[in-house]
C-alpha cells in the first residue's frame, strides 16, 4: 500500500479476509452462501480499506497465503464512480495491485472471467438493451459477442465459485426485501435468479457488500437466506482519525432580506483567506500545497434566458471579488454535458469525479445532487441558492465536502483549514435548523456543525501568561498509527529523523542495523540454522511395500531428493510474510553481496524464519528506537508543534492506545452564537471572562458563547465561579480534537478520552495563578466512574497545575462538590460501578455546591 492505514483502517482490513476465509470456508464445507458487509461512514476511506484488503487476498499477509488466482467482479450503479474507484485504488495500492489487470466487464468477451482479474461494471451496463449481452431483446445473436455478460458470470459462479468475490458498492441501494420489489440487476447477480433477458442466474457464493447505511443491505441478505458477517467502522475512530474536518460552519443571514451577491462575495472571500492559509502552511510544513476550491449550487427551473443572465451575475460578483477566478479557473458540472456559453464567456464542462484532481478548477458550478460517490476534500467553501425546501439536498452536498484534504487534521496552523464554510444567503434561520437537523442526523457523518459562528479572539483582559499554561497542560492524544511491526515502526522513526534533521540518511542505517543483528545471530546459532538449511533443501521419502493378501508390511528404505526450485520460491515468499517488514529482503541481499548462492541464501532466510527469528529482528528493532529516543528526545521536544507530533508518537513501544502530550492553544475559537432547538434557532448566551472573546465592533462584543440548554447544572456552574474575585479567567473545555485537555480513561474493554468541561485559573495571591477543574456530570451513566476516578488521578499526579478538581452532581435536589483531589478518592471512585454506589460516596464526602 502507498497509503499507511490508520488504526481503525488495518483492523477493519484484517476482520474482512478473516470474515471472507470464513465465507469461503463455508462454501466450500457445505454450501452456505455468506454476505459479508463493511459499514464504513463518510470519509472512512472505504475504497482505501478495500484495496488494503484486495492487496491482501492477491499478495497474502503475514498470517494468510496470497490466492492471486482470485476474480473480483466490483459492481456500482454510475459509470463516473467505476472510473473514481479504479482511479483510488491504482493510488492506493501503489503499484502492488497490477493495473492492467483492472478491466471492465463490457471490455472482456471470454467464457469465465479470468483468475487474477478485477472487473467494474456498472448496472446500467446490464439493462435489458445492453450491448453486453450475447443476445437482444427480441432474441437474436449479437454478432458483436460471443459471450454475454450474464453468460460469463454465471460460468464463473458455476466454475471457480471459492476464488469467486462479488463486491456489491454502495450496497444499500436496490436491495429491497420485499418479495413484490422488483430485484435490481445487482441484486440478480448477488441473489441469483432470472435475468432481464430470460436466463437463470445462478447466486454468487460470496458477496461483500460496502455502505455507509447497512440496514437495508443486511436486511436483502438476511431475507435471501445468507449468513451475515458485518465489519463495521464507527464514526468516532473516523473523526479522531483526522481524516474528517472538525466543523462545518453554516452561515445565514437570519433575516428575510436577500442579499445574494453579498455573501457570495463572502464566501468568495472566505475562499480567498482559505488559500492563503493553505499556502502559508505548505511553505511551513512541505506538505502538499491544496488549492482550495469553490462549490456554487445555483437556483433550478430558471428559463434560459433568465437561467443565463443569472449566471452571468454570479460570474461578475466571483470575478470581482477575486480576479483569479475566471475563463479557465470556473467549471461547471450541469447535467448537460460540454461547454456553457455565458455571454461572451464559456464555462468549461467537469465531470465530478475528475475536480477533485483538477487543481486549476477553483470555482465549480452545480444544479442538483452530486453523483453518488462524489468526493472532494479541498472543497473548502460551498454556497447554495437554492430554495428553502432543498435542505435534505443542501446537507448531502455538505456531507460530500467533509474530508480533509491532506488525509490527516491539519495541526499547529490555522484552524480554518479543519473547517468547511457553507453560505445559504436564502435560508432564515427557522430554515437553517432544517439543514442542522438533516445533516445530525445523517449517522454516517460526525462533524460539529456551528451555526452563524463568530471567530472569538484572545482576550486582551486576561493575563497572556493563561494561554502559556493552556498550551503546555498536560494532556493524552489517541494513538493514530498503528505498525505491523517494531521494524516498520523503526522504518518510519528513521524517515522523520532524516527528513528534520537529526540523523542522516536514517532509513539506510535502520536497514543496516538490523542485517547486522541478524548477522549476529545468525553466526551464534549457524548450527541450528544449517542443520535446518539441509533439511528444507532436500525431501526424505520413505517406500513402504504391503504384500497383497498378507497383513505384514514391509519398509524398503529412504532416499534423499532435492526440493523442487518452486517449492523453495514458496517457501522463501512464506519467509517474507513471516519476517518483520522488509527484512528477509534486506538479509537475502547481503548474503547474496557475501557470495551466498541465491538459492542457499533463499533457503537460510526460509530457517531463520521457520527458527523463530522474527523475535530476534523485533527486539533489535526496538533497541535502536529506544537508543535513538534517548538521543534525540531532547531536540524533538525543541522543535514545532508539528514535528514533534510527528517523531514522538513513534518512541513509544507499548501497546498504549493514548499517548501523552499537551493542550495546544488557538489563535482563534470559533463558536456558534446560536443553537438549533427543534425547528427553531436559538440565540446562545455569553460569558465575561473567557480567555477567548467576541471581538470589538460584533454584536456583544467581549463575550463568549456557551450553550447551557442541554445542562441546567452547567449554568449554574458558570454562574457560581465567575462571582470569584479571585478569577482571572477560564477556558470551556472541547468536547474533543487538539485544542482539548484529554484524559485517558479505561471502560469494559476499550481505552477511552474523556473531556471535563471547564477550567478556572485563579490569583493564588503569591503571583501564581492556579487552575481548577470543574466538571458536572451525570452520575448515572455507565461510564462515570471510569470516567471521574481517571480524572481525579489526572489531578493528583498533576498538583503542581491543579489546585481544585471538582466533580458536580445534582443529590437530593441541589448541586454538590466532590473534590477528585482527596487522597483515595480515585480508588473509591473506581469501586463503585453504578449510581447508588456513587451517590453514597456523595453523600459521605461532597460538599454543597457553590
Amino acid at each position: 500500500m502507498r497509503f499507511t492505514l490508520e488504526p481503525y483502517q488495518s483492523k477493519a482490513v484484517d476482520e474482512l479476509l478473516t470474515r471472507l476465509a470464513k465465507a469461503r470456508a463455508g462454501y466450500l464445507e457445505d454450501g452456505e452462501r455468506s454476505a459479508v458487509g463493511l459499514t464504513a461512514p463518510t470519509g472512512a476511506g472505504k475504497t482505501v480499506i478495500a484495496t488494503a484488503m484486495l492487496e491482501g487476498i492477491y499478495k497474502g499477509t503475514a498470517t494468510r497465503p496470497p490466492r492471486p488466482e482470485t476474480t473480483v467482479l466490483w459492481i456500482t450503479d454510475d459509470r463516473s464512480l467505476n472510473a473514481q474507484t479504479i482511479a483510488k485504488i491504482t493510488q492506493a495500492s501503489g503499484g502492488s495491485i497490477d493495473v492492467n489487470r483492472i478491466r471492465f466487464l463490457g471490455d472482456t468477451d471470454h467464457r469465465t472471467l479470468e483468475p487474477g482479474h478485477i472487473y467494474f461494471v456498472h448496472i446500467q451496463a446490464m439493462q435489458k438493451n445492453s450491448t453486453l449481452h450475447s443476445v437482444r431483446p427480441d432474441g437474436t445473436k449479437n454478432d458483436k459477442r460471443t459471450h454475454g455478460a450474464w453468460d460469463m458470470i454465471a460460468n464463473t459462479v458455476r466454475e471457480r465459485g471459492e476464488d469467486f468475490l462479488v463486491i456489491w458498492d454502495e450496497a444499500h441501494r436496490g436491495s429491497g426485501t420485499k418479495n413484490t420489489d422488483r430485484k435490481s440487476i445487482a441484486g440478480t447477480i448477488v441473489d441469483g435468479g432470472a435475468t432481464n433477458i430470460g436466463t437463470s442466474q445462478p447466486p454468487a457464493p460470496v458477496v461483500l457488500g460496502i455502505s455507509a447505511t447497512p440496514d437495508r443491505f443486511l436486511a436483502a441478505m438476511n431475507a435471501a437466506n445468507r449468513t451475515p458477517r458485518l465489519v463495521e467502522v464507527k464514526a468516532g475512530d473516523v473523526r479522531e482519525s483526522g481524516l474528517l474536518k472538525d466543523r462545518i460552519l453554516l452561515r445565514s443571514l437570519g433575516e428575510s432580506q436577500s442579499a445574494d451577491n453579498t455573501m457570495l462575495a463572502l464566501a468568495v472571500e472566505d475562499l480567498k483567506s482559505s488559500d492563503e492559509a493553505w499556502r502559508l502552511h505548505h511553505e511551513t510544513t512541505g506538505d502538499r500545497l491544496v488549492e482550495p476550491l469553490l462549490v456554487i449550487q445555483v437556483e433550478q427551473g430558471l428559463s434560459s434566458a433568465k437561467e443565463e443572465a443569472r449566471l452571468a451575475e454570479i460570474l461578475a460578483v466571483v470575478e470581482s471579488a477575486w480576479p483569479v477566478l475566471s475563463d479557465y479557473a470556473v467549471a461547471h458540472a450541469f447535467g448537460d454535458h460540454g461547454p456553457y456559453k455565458v455571454g461572451d464567456k464559456t464555462i468549461r464542462y467537469l465531470p465530478p469525479e475528475a475536480i477533485s484532481g483538477d487543481d486549476q478548477a477553483r470555482v465549480v458550478l452545480f444544479k442538483s445532487a452530486l453523483t453518488t460517490g462524489w468526493d472532494c476534500p479541498r472543497a473548502e467553501v460551498m454556497i447554495s441558492f437554492q430554495n428553502k425546501d432543498s435542505y435534505t439536498e443542501i446537507a448531502q452536498l455538505i456531507g460530500r465536502l467533509v474530508r480533509t484534504p491532506l488525509a490527516k487534521r491539519v495541526d499547529g496552523g490555522d484552524d480554518r483549514l479543519n473547517e468547511v464554510a457553507a453560505y445559504l444567503p436564502g435560508f432564515r434561520t427557522e430554515h437553517v435548523a432544517r439543514v442542522v437537523n438533516a445533516l445530525t442526523e445523517d449517522e454516517t457523518v460526525e462533524v460539529d456543525v456551528v451555526i452563524a459562528p463568530v471567530v472569538c479572539e484572545k482576550s486582551a483582559d486576561v493575563p497572556v501568561e493563561l494561554f502559556d499554561l493552556l498550551d503546555t497542560l498536560p494532556s493524552y492524544t489517541r494513538q493514530r498509527t498503528s505498525f505491523s511491526s517494531r521494524t516498520a515502526q523503526l522504518m518510519r522513526l528513521a524517515a522523520a529523523l532524516t527528513e528534520h534533521g537529526l540523523v542522516k540518511q536514517g532509513s539506510a542505517k535502520a536497514k543496516q542495523w538490523i542485517v547486522d543483528q541478524m548477522r549476529a545471530a545468525d553466526g551464534q546459532r549457524c548450527n541450528e540454522i544449517d542443520a535446518k538449511v539441509d533439511d528444507i533443501m532436500s525431501l526424505t521419502i520413505s517406500t513402504t511395500m504391503v504384500a497383497y493378501g498378507e497383513a505384514i508390511m514391509q519398509s524398503e528404505g529412504k532416499s534423499d531428493t532435492p526440493t523442487n526450485e518452486r517449492d523453495l520460491e514458496s517457501y522463501f515468499g512464506k519467509a517474507k510474510r513471516l519476517l518483520p517488514d522488509g527484512s528477509a529482503n534486506w538479509y537475502y541481499n547481503d548474503l547474496c553481496d557475501r557470495g551466498e548462492d541465491d538459492i542457499d541464501a533463499s533457503a537460510r532466510l526460509v530457517a531463520m524464519a521457520d527458527l523463530g527469528f522474527k523475535t530476534v529482528i523485533e527486539e533489535q528493532a526496538s533497541a535502536l528506537i529506544d537508543d535513538w529516543r534517548k538521543e534525540h528526545a531532547a531536540k524533538v521536544s525543541a522543535k514545532p508543534r508539528h514535528v514533534r507530533e510527528q517523531i514522538e508518537p513513534l518512541w513509544y513501544l507499548g501497546g498504549t492506545p493514548m499517548l501523552p502530550t499537551t493542550v495546544e492553544v488557538r489563535d482563534a475559537y470559533p463558536a456558534a452564537t446560536e443553537k438549533v432547538r427543534g425547528k427553531t434557532v436559538e440565540t446562545i448566551d455569553t460569558y465575561p471572562s473567557h480567555i477567548y472573546v467576541i471581538p470589538d465592533g460584533k454584536l456583544r462584543a467581549g463575550g463568549f458563547p456557551v450553550d447551557t440548554s442541554r445542562s441546567s447544572w452547567e449554568a449554574e456552574v458558570l454562574a457560581a465561579e465567575l462571582t470569584s474575585e479571585t478569577l482571572v479567567g477560564w477556558y470551556r473545555n472541547p468536547s474533543s480534537g487538539r485544542h482539548a485537555l484529554a484524559v485517558p480513561y479505561e471502560f469494559g474493554d476499550k481505552h477511552q478520552l474523556m473531556h471535563p468541561d471547564f477550567l478556572f485559573w485563579h490569583d493564588d495571591g503569591d503571583g501564581e495563578y492556579v487552575m481548577d477543574i470543574v466538571d458536572p456530570h451525570r452520575f448515572d451513566l455507565a461510564d462515570t466512574s471510569a470516567k471521574w476516578s481517571a480524572l481525579s488521578r489526572y489531578a493528583q499526579d498533576h498538583t503542581d497545575r491543579v489546585r481544585r478538581c471538582l466533580a458536580i452532581a445534582k443529590v437530593g435536589g441541589s448541586l454538590q462538590a466532590l473534590d477528585l483531589t482527596a487522597p483515595g478518592i480515585d480508588q473509591r471512585i473506581a469501586e463503585a460501578t453504578n449510581q447508588n454506589l456513587i451517590e453514597a460516596i456523595f453523600d459521605a464526602e461532597a460538599m454543597s455546591y457553590p
